[in-house]
């Protein structure tokens, strides 16, 4: 059979305009079957009859199977009007979808000679597939033209989910879509300086693991300002390999660096089995791994210069890490890991946390649970995508391009708190501008990083709180209330200097 060319267009335009996926069924015709492009792995083809600009033609080839399954997860929901409770195959996209609704599960087509063919329209950013061979959903089988690049020491056989990507340009008149348009910060770019990232060893007790290590384009080793880190654990059934490869976050922060939306940094990507007990708050990683960064790279050895971010079991590895001190790092990302960090957390109004996950996200934290912890700084961020890399993607985004090293997008929340509950008493409105001003003031001192200036004027604010309440101005409640939020943004910015 000849390598040659794409299968008819005329084909491709009818499995599509039925809304099936895999091409018709060729072994028996071999002059046929030599119009199908055999080219190992996905190729992605600019493509007027899809709905999204893009069919992808996979091909996968094994000798001795008697079925093969596609999977991707790539049906999609309405982003635009969540209210809608479809869920869209792939060839039904329209723009306001977005990928979240779930596993696409189609039968490939036996071609001859063991390949294994199959179209899909998909859409922009990093699409996540993998085969079942002979109906074995036990094994996620990588696609050997296309496989991630694997930890050594990470999972292997049943245990290793399979999570190749395949990355699709944005049509900006077929797919049409703001949400949809942002997924294109994961597709690399020819022009964009590259990182480089690799698995380092290290040693754990008597056993050599490996981290996976991100280092920004340009990493100087001896630059004069230490550069920040950035870890971020896998979920269940993954490893360091996962953030690394359909994560994207090499991509992701090459892309963010080159715009100037977010600083250089060193991202570190951690294995759950060799942090230690998380009942004595993974001991492995604080004695181990973080002093291992540290003294092996130019980083910061400042915990408000680290974050740490997981999604699902890592949301509860980093909720358990903010339980036990929250002050190891300055930022955390618990994703679609509910909300199980403790509000009197000693500490907790310290950090700045981003609760976060996807809108079809079984683990999505509860918002009303989020707002229950009033003594952290916190954000909770909901995304086009279920429990899964649709969403954890865009949270990575977001989170290093909108929130790290950022206290004020947290801090604006007290001081709005604040306003509020100025607005609601009986002061006249000089005496509310006076309280107001200041609140001001301060927001834009902690956007220049001038923190002793803003613990001075919120500590001027507390005087005149008290002086009115003194006064008679305000009630015991009102004035209580007032302190209250102003002594944790003291606290909070106050409490490194």
């Amino acid at each position: 059979m000849k390598n040659s060319k794409i299968m008819p267009a005329l084909v491709l335009a009818l499995a599509m305009a039925l809304g099936v996926s895999a091409v018709p069924a060729l072994a028996d015709d071999v002059e046929l079957a030599e119009d199908v492009d055999l080219t190992l792995g996905p190729t992605v083809i600019q493509d007027p009859g899809s709905p999204t600009g893009y069919t992808v033609h996979f091909v996968y080839r094994n000798t001795t199977a008697t079925s093969v399954r596609f999977v991707a997860d790539i049906l999609l929901r309405d982003w635009e009007n969540t209210a809608n409770t479809t869920v869209y195959q792939p060839s039904q996209y329209r723009p306001g979808l977005m990928r979240g609704g779930g596993a696409y599960d189609a039968e490939m087509t036996d071609v001859g000679d063991g390949y294994w063919v199959i179209d899909v329209p998909l859409a922009a950013g990093a699409n996540q597939y993998w085969f079942y061979v002979d109906n074995n959903t036990s094994l996620w089988v990588t696609d050997p033209a296309n496989p991630p690049i694997y930890a050594p020491d990470g999972l292997t056989g049943n245990a290793r989910r399979a999570f190749n990507k395949v990355n699709v340009p944005y049509d900006a008149e077929k797919q049409n879509f703001g949400p949809m348009a942002a997924r294109e910060i994961e597709n690399p770019r020819p022009d964009s300086a590259k990182g480089t990232w690799s698995y380092v060893p290290i040693q754990i007790g008597t056993t050599t693991r490996t981290l996976g290590v991100y280092e920004p384009p340009g990493y100087d080793p001896n630059r004069a300002e230490p550069y920040k880190t950035i870890y971020m654990q896998h979920g269940g059934g993954q490893d360091q390999s996962d953030w690394m490869n359909i994560g994207s976050v090499p991509v992701i922060m090459d892309n963010l660096i080159q715009d100037g939306l977010t600083e250089p940094a060193i991202v570190v990507t951690t294995n759950s089995q060799y942090l230690g007990s998380a009942a004595t708050g993974y001991p492995n990683l604080r004695n181990i791994v973080l002093p291992f960064v540290e003294t092996h790279y130019n980083v910061s050895t400042h915990p408000m210069d680290r974050a740490f971010a997981g999604l699902s079991l890592g949301g509860f590895i980093t909720s358990n890490i903010i339980n036990f001190d929250p002050t190891q790092f300055g930022y955390y990302g618990p994703w679609s890991g509910g909300v199980s960090v403790n509000n009197n957390t000693p500490n907790l109004g310290v950090p700045y946390i981003l609760w976060g996950g996807g809108q079809w996200d079984f683990g999505l934290p509860n918002p009303t649970q989020v707002a229950a912890r009033t003594n952290a700084f916190g954000k909770n961020l909901v995304v086009a995508g279920a429990h899964d890399f649709n969403a954890w993607n865009q949270l990575f985004t977001m989170f290093v391009r909108d929130y790290l090293w950022q206290p004020a997008v947290f801090v604006i929340d007290k001081i709005e708190i604040l306003n509020n509950d100025i607005e609601s008493t009986s002061l006249n409105s000089g005496n509310r501008n006076a309280l107001t001003v200041k609140l001001d003031q301060a927001y834009n001192l902690l956007k220049k990083s001038k923190n002793v200036e803003v613990v001075d004027v919120m500590n001027d604010f507390v005087v005149q709180v008290n002086e009115l309440w003194s006064e008679g101005k305000l009630t015991d409640e009102e004035a209580a209330g007032l302190v209250d939020t102003a002594e944790k943004i003291i606290f909070n910015v106050g409490y490194w200097l």
